[in-house]
């Protein structure tokens, strides 16, 4: 290769790298809750673990329940907890040990998220200090899992004493913004200090689990991850964590999703974990094991097949291990009888002998399997906090059901983009933006879709990226605001010269309508003013979108919601998948696979490492899918999981399953 042409695609390969995520060079780990409950006999809790064993599981998570330890005198009773760890040592399976200090299990199912008073917190410590200060010395003990779920989904802090004080001692050291445009601003005080307040909290127990046990890791699992997003600050995690997680409960956090669409689900929440925790590993510390019956907003079991698309799904995106939530279920109260992998009579079921399946798979391969960590990606999708919080806010004094005007409009739009793309079989990297390296342009393209706010710190970022070699989609409502709810396109747009255009106004155009290029859009159209921009199409007179070259990059501006334009409609998806297509043509000529032209219903991840390539292939379509592929610089491509072919440059897979294929590097 010329030195001149080297030079050239360096700079994006180094930037790929920073987003290929980390692997701790071990195969990823299969396992399950066990739910320890009063009631169970020491021969129940043994069977438990000898079942993970028998399925080839290696990890177990525990909710060490205060209320079933605490004797109420001051003192403990681990009798319980004591068999399931001597069982866990015996089976030789590692735990992550849920911290769950005393409550109300009637009411409390998930745990309490803060605590309601400074005696309240000093009982906390109490128990913190006496269960790790207990266990601690197990051979089985792997993690301390901080809080169960942490996030509340809502805006505030419930005002207590101990809030107050905590508030009152944050607001006098809290940074103030240089930013001042002279109007009023929209007060996010509350939001701002829930996130505060949030990661004080578990900062909190993770110095006092660090302190009394210094050994072993320490973890949470965030919940609802599409719309809890504000409250986490996940770069302040980073310092107290050994390690990230995520609940993904198909019955409860995949409102965005229908069914056909879970496994991309898993993959894009998936994504967000593993941006967010840098260079610690990530776990999906909770995945739905069974049936639902009273709990969860959508009623659903998974199938069998379904278990294994999860499974691989999470894999692929680098999960180190996947927990389900549960080996058992609980006997009684609340969740009583759901969520198991075991039926009512404790025998595997279908789901468990199917997980079971790829744990003896991923043993068999191991040699080939340890450290490979997920394909780079060229192209990122972007989101920020202030448009979540600021979409929420409008959308909680609206009546409207219109998909736009509700709170989830932001993630939605981006998780539809995230398939659009995915049809291509690749699977873009999701980043938060203010996480972003915007000064790693060259060759890079990022997508801001539907982000209402573009916040006063982003505008020299976003310059600095296009000027320096980057390519910017911008879609949708996208800098309708500042981090203060100003509307940036009234007394001069601060990104005009690099966007060559400005916004004279927006239209309500009903729920769907499509712009002259093809794409459909919902609800808004932008009416663009161009300067410096070329007009890329138009709505009969008005310009529609337009393209601008500033420095060495270039912007797309669509400012229209074309991701949910296609929400629902598989002939309006197809045309925003081959929109992306051409747009990311650089991004999927890079990867190392990739569909040789938009497949719907079939979803790809890609894993690289050594001399090795593994695709996990997903078909959510009812009938049996024909792929053509493109694979550069890799062969003799062997199905170690699901009954697919492989025949020249086709991959031919069954209705609703996966496929997973290791490829050799060409010699």
């Amino acid at each position: 290769m010329k030195l001149h042409k080297l030079l050239l695609i360096l700079p994006a390969v180094c930037c790929m790298a920073l987003h290929a995520g980390t692997a701790s060079g071990k195969s990823p780990e299969i396992g399950a809750q066990v739910f320890i409950e009063p009631g169970q006999s020491p021969e129940d809790i043994d069977s438990f673990f000898r079942t993970l064993r028998d399925s080839g599981m290696t990890v177990a998570r525990i909710r060490m329940f205060g209320s079933h330890m605490y004797r109420g005198d001051g003192s403990w009773d681990f009798t319980l907890y004591d068999e399931a760890f001597r069982a866990a040592e015996r089976y030789g399976i590692s735990l992550f040990a849920t911290l769950f200090p005393p409550t109300d299990e009637l009411t409390d199912v998930g745990g309490f998220k803060f605590p309601r008073s400074r005696a309240h917190l000093r009982e906390v410590d109490g128990y913190v200090e006496a269960v790790v200060g207990h266990f601690r010395h197990s051979s089985a003990l792997s993690t301390w899992v901080l809080q169960n779920e942490p996030g509340t989904g809502g805006v505030r802090v419930p005002p207590t004493e101990l809030s107050r004080e905590i508030f009152d001692r944050w607001q006098k050291s809290r940074p103030r913004s240089g930013y001042d445009n002279g109007f009023l601003k929209a007060d996010f005080t509350q939001e701002e200090f829930l996130r505060y307040y949030t990661t004080w909290y578990m900062n909190h127990l993770a110095e006092l689990v660090a302190r009394l046990d210094p050994e072993h890791g320490r973890h949470v699992n965030p919940h609802q991850i599409l719309s809890t997003l504000p409250e986490y600050d996940f770069v302040s995690y980073r310092r107290f964590l050994t390690s990230f997680g995520g609940s993904f409960h198909l019955s409860w956090h995949f409102g965005m999703f229908d069914e056909a669409r879970y496994p991309l689900g898993v993959s894009l929440m998936s994504d967000i974990i593993r941006s967010a925790a840098g260079d610690k590993p990530f776990w999906v510390t909770e995945l739905q094991g069974g049936n639902v019956t009273a709990s969860g907003n959508v009623p659903y079991c998974p199938t069998a097949a379904h278990t294994a698309q999860y499974l691989w799904t999470s894999i692929a995106a680098g999960a180190e291990g996947v927990i389900f939530w549960t080996l058992n279920q609980r006997a009684a109260a609340m969740e009583a009888g759901e969520w198991g992998l075991l039926d009512f009579l404790r025998r595997p079921s279908d789901r468990l002998r199917e997980a079971g399946a790829v744990a003896g798979c991923i043993g068999r391969h191991a040699g080939r399997l340890d450290g490979m960590r997920p394909a780079p990606a060229r192209v990122t999708l972007l989101y920020n906090t202030e448009s979540i919080r600021i979409q929420r806010r409008n959308a909680d004094v609206l009546p409207s059901g219109e998909a736009g005007r509700k709170a989830d409009a932001v993630m939605r739009s981006l998780a539809r983009a995230y398939e659009a793309i995915a049809m291509s079989g690749i699977t873009p990297a999701v980043e938060d933006m203010e996480r972003f390296d915007w000064s790693c342009a060259e060759g890079r393209m990022a997508v801001i879709p539907n982000m209402v706010s573009l916040p006063s710190w982003s505008w020299p970022r976003i310059a600095e990226f296009v000027r320096g070699g980057g390519r910017l989609i911008v879609t949708g409502l996208s800098g309708f605001y500042d981090e203060n709810m100003y509307c940036l396109f009234m007394n001069g747009f601060p990104l005009a010269e690099c966007f060559g255009a400005e916004v004279s106004e927006f239209k309500v155009c009903g729920d769907r309508f499509v712009l002259d290029n093809g794409l459909s859009a919902h609800m808004w159209r932008g009416l663009l003013v161009p300067s410096t921009a070329e007009v890329e199409t138009t709505f009969g007179c008005d310009v529609a979108a337009v393209r601008n070259r500033y420095g060495r990059g270039e912007v797309l501006w669509i400012p229209s919601l074309v991701e949910l334009g296609a929400e629902n409609d598989a002939g309006a998806m197809s045309v925003l998948a081959g929109f992306y297509r051409r747009e990311c043509a650089d991004a999927v000529a890079a990867a190392p696979a990739s569909f040789a032209e938009p497949v719907p219903g079939v979803f790809m991840r890609t894993m690289l490492g050594g001399d090795d390539m593994l695709t996990v292939v997903v078909n959510k379509r009812d009938d049996a899918a024909v792929v053509p592929l493109r694979v550069a610089g890799y062969e003799a491509p062997e199905v170690i999981y699901g009954t697919a072919s492989v025949v020249s440059d086709t991959l031919t897979l069954g209705a609703d399953s996966c496929a997973v294929v290791l490829w050799r590097r060409c010699r």
